[in-house]
């Protein structure tokens, strides 16, 4: 069930981020945005393994999979690729994996 919903989010996320953009501008609570959503990715992440010692591997992937859904934008009318959004997701998958990693160290 794990797998079908990070699955599920991973394609959710994918159809958002390369979906043509409206002239709407953006504000900074855009960064906070990108980091829930990785945020909740890595959760996901975390969530769909057996094996938690591969979890580190997988936030790469999750990390990995931002970067290229922003190098996508830059293809897409409307959109734009950006270094800040990358920071953003990418300070989203530490705060998730330190979240788990604390929640289930414990038990």
């Amino acid at each position: 069930m794990h797998r079908i919903a990070f699955i599920t989010y991973a394609t959710v996320v994918a159809i958002t981020s390369l979906s043509p953009g409206s002239s709407m501008p953006i504000n900074n609570m855009d960064k906070v945005v990108h980091l829930l959503v990785y945020y909740i990715f890595a959760v996901l992440a975390y969530r769909t393994l057996e094996n938690k010692q591969h979890f580190p591997y997988m936030c790469l992937g999750v990390i990995a999979y931002g970067a290229l859904l922003e190098l996508g934008q830059s293809y897409i009318p409307g959109r734009e690729m950006s270094a800040y959004d990358l920071v953003a997701n990418i300070a989203g998958v530490i705060l998730g994996a330190a979240v788990m990693k604390l929640r289930y160290s414990k038990t």
